[in-house]
Parts: C-alpha cells; structure tokens; sequence
C-alpha cells in the first residue's frame, strides 16, 4: 500500500512540474499576437510612455506594450512629434474626452486627430508620432488582433502633422 502511495505522490509531482511550466491560454494568445505583428512589420516591446506629473499632470505611467511602425527613411523636413494619452492630465485641448496631450499640446487638426483615435483597431491607451514612426500603447487585452489594420492605423498616424 505504501509503494502506491509513493507512486502515486511522485507521478502527481511530475505531472504537476509539466502543468506548472506550460504556458497559460493568454500567454499562447500573446505570442500569436506578437508574432503576427513582427510578421506585419511591426516591433513589439513591452514599455510604457513614462508620467509626466510635471508637465502634464498625468501621474501613472500608460500601458504595458507598445507595437511600433518605424520607417525606412525619415523624410528631412518632417519634425513633427507628438503623443496623447488615455488619461486625466492638464493638456486637453482638442481631445475626446478622457484623452490628454503628452508631454506638450500639439496644434493639430483635432477633428482628424478625434476621427483617428476611435478609428483605432484595438484599445489603445496612447498613440506615438515621430518623424521616424508611430506606435500605439496598450495592455494586450481584446478578443481579436489584425496585425495589418494596425500596420494601417499607424501609416494613418504618421500622415497626421
């Protein structure tokens, strides 16, 4: 009896340590995900856009991934940069409401800028804009990801200026 029982314990265990290392569902859904993205074009790198309680009020840092479009030549005379953010901070000027300007407030187009933040194919927490490309911040969460509607929304982005 005491033989089974010392199977039995150590099968247990074994089966255990294999259920404990295998992946979870949302794991396997995120790496489908970013490897979708990578394939579409994209970069995919798990960082925020920092808080700027300073100098724009917003206090916690915004997002945990950010999937990147970056271009193959800058074009020379393009030097607009700027970001929004889904959260309360001082610089609302021209943004649905819940949206704040990141860092400093952009003289932008705002019914294009608010046409391109609900066009948006996934829920986003910031959008990017720089002379060498654009990206998105968000927290991975969603039932479905199109990689290219994404590519599109950010080659849509960078045309913004």
């Amino acid at each position: 009896m005491t033989t089974i029982l010392i199977v039995l314990v150590a099968i247990l265990s074994v089966v255990g340590s294999v259920a404990w290392v295998r992946p979870s569902k949302r794991d396997v859904k995120l790496a489908t995900w970013r490897q979708e993205a990578r394939v579409a074009g994209l970069q995919v790198k798990l960082e925020a856009l920092k808080a700027e309680p300073k100098e724009s009020g917003i206090r916690e840092d915004i997002g945990l991934a950010s999937y990147f479009l970056y271009l193959p030549k800058a074009q020379k005379d393009d030097e607009m940069t700027w970001a929004v953010v889904k959260a309360e901070g001082w610089l609302k000027a021209h943004l649905p409401s819940g949206w704040s300007w990141y860092r400093r407030e952009i003289a932008l187009n705002s019914e294009k800028l608010q046409a391109l933040i609900e066009s948006c194919p996934i829920p986003i927490h910031a959008i990017e804009r720089t002379p060498k490309g654009s990206r998105v911040v968000w927290d991975e969460t969603g039932q479905e990801f199109e990689a290219h509607k994404l590519v599109e929304f950010l080659n849509q982005v960078q045309s913004i200026s």
